[in-house]
Formats: C-alpha cells, structure tokens, sequence
C-alpha cells in the first residue's frame, strides 16, 4: 500500500474488509481492557487525551464503515457512522468514530478529558459493552506506521510522502505523524477537526538512534490540520546521521514505541571511524 492509502485508513486499519454479520440474535459488544490499544503503537494502556485508539472484540458492529468526508458535522467527526449504531463513551462523552467493523472500532479519546482514571464502554443498537476501567496519561506517545516499522513521514519541502523510492536526505525538514502527544495550546475539543496550528504544551523531545536532537531543530510540534487525534512534529534531518535511524519521540516520561525507522539516505559525508 502507497503512503496515501496507509494515511487515509489511518495505518491500513481501515482498508480491512469484514463481511456483515447477522446472527438472527443479537449479541451484546465484547471486549476486555487489554484489547484497548493506542491506534499507532497497537499496545494497551497506552492512552492519553486526544489519542487514536482502537478497540478490538467481537460482536462490535453489524456493519462496516469508514468516516467520509461527508460524515463531518460542522468541522466535528461524529459520535456514530451512518449505518452502524455503534458508540464508544470515555468517562461519559461521546468519542468521535473514524472506523467500526465487527471486529475492530477506531475512535479519538475526548480531548477536554483529564488524565487519570476513565471508563471506556461501547454500544451498539441499545446494548451496552462492558464498562472497563483505563489509565490516561499527560502523553502517550505513538509514531503512526507507514509499513512494518517505518513511520508515516513526509518531504517539509513540498510534502511528498517519504518512500523507499525518495528517501530523506540529511540536512532537509521532516514532517512525522504521531498520536498521543497530550495537551496543545489553544485546546482541543472533543471530536472537533483541528482547523488552525496548535503547539504542544509541553514540548516533545526528538531521539534518533539514540541521541537526542539539539535546540531549535524542531520547528513545529502540535496538531495536524483537517485531523483529530493526530499530531505531526517538523524538525530537520542531521547531517552526518546514518542511514534509516530508529526515530522516537518523548514527551513528559512517556516514548514513543522502539523499533521505528525513518527512510534517510546515508550521507555522502560521513565522519570517519575512530
């Protein structure tokens, strides 16, 4: 899949293809606190205000749909996709639905939520999930995956996507995709689709192979325009990095998943071995 069919079915999840179940009874939504999962890393508690997140089960929905341009509602994703019935309430709001099949429902955790404990239910057509208790945390950093273990990533300069076949090169601007990097100046809303540039709070901390970029080389960290839930940071690539460094992103006490590469192009320059 290209770098624009993985974006929009935010991280492949939606392209899947269920067939429609009808039981001829129906069967309350399953599914217990581990098969909550931040939308980018797939791992359980792992959740903060204004993240992606997925939950998995069964019985979730008798139908599958993915959220249409047309679905927005005023600027805000709805609560429930046409034809499915199927909510999700943390702590009593009603999340904003991007994607819900029988097996998997894809939601943003409200961003006007608070860290700490929450409660996460699902209800499809009246009958109601499990109510299961979960952990929101300040942050919860997660790098959204392109393919396998490269992130999402596009060219600053004329926001081409990062490939295989057009690699980074050092010394240009990155943009990277991530969820779950907590609270922005001015606040999110919940469900509402980011309509103008909002900064971390606090601020994220860049790590290439290791090693920590230096002061000013992150121009941008906050949301993404036209998205809920998705937050990109801008910074520039170093010279002198190697080839596709592993990239993760810190934000308070919480890093993004190990194990994700950046697609960069081994510098021609490279500082001799001592």
């Amino acid at each position: 899949m290209g770098p624009a069919g993985a974006w929009t079915a935010l991280a492949c999840l939606a392209t899947v293809v269920w067939a429609n179940s009808e039981t001829g009874q129906r069967q309350a939504p399953k599914y217990t606190q581990a098969t909550i999962v931040n939308l980018a890393s797939g791992r359980a508690g792992e959740l903060a205000p204004n993240t992606l997140a997925a939950i998995y089960g069964e019985e979730l929905s008798a139908t599958v749909r993915a959220r249409e341009p047309g679905d927005l509602l005023a600027g805000y994703l709805p609560y429930v996709l046409p034809g499915t019935g199927v909510t999700v309430k943390v702590s009593g709001l009603l999340a904003g639905v991007e994607y819900a099949s029988p097996e998997v429902i894809v939601f943003v955790v409200p961003a006007d939520l608070l860290p700490g404990p929450a409660v996460v239910q699902v209800t499809k057509n009246a009958l109601n999930g499990p109510a299961v208790k979960v952990q929101l945390s300040a942050a919860a950093p997660a790098l959204m995956p392109y393919e396998a273990d490269w992130v999402l990533a596009k060219h600053g300069s004329d926001s081409s996507w990062v490939s295989g076949e057009r690699p980074l090169q050092a010394g240009e601007e990155v943009v990277v995709y991530a969820t779950g990097l907590g609270a922005t100046s001015p606040p999110q809303a919940n469900r509402k689709v980011a309509n103008e540039e909002a900064a971390l709070e606090v601020g994220v901390v860049v790590v290439l192979d290791g090693v920590e970029l230096g002061p000013g080389r992150v121009s941008y960290a906050g949301v993404t325009l036209g998205m809920a839930g998705v937050y990109e940071v801008r910074f520039e690539v170093p010279k002198g990095i190697g080839a596709d460094p592993e990239v993760r992103l810190r934000g308070g006490e919480k890093v993004s998943q190990e194990g994700m590469r950046l697609r960069v192009e081994e510098s021609a320059a490279q500082p001799e071995a001592a």
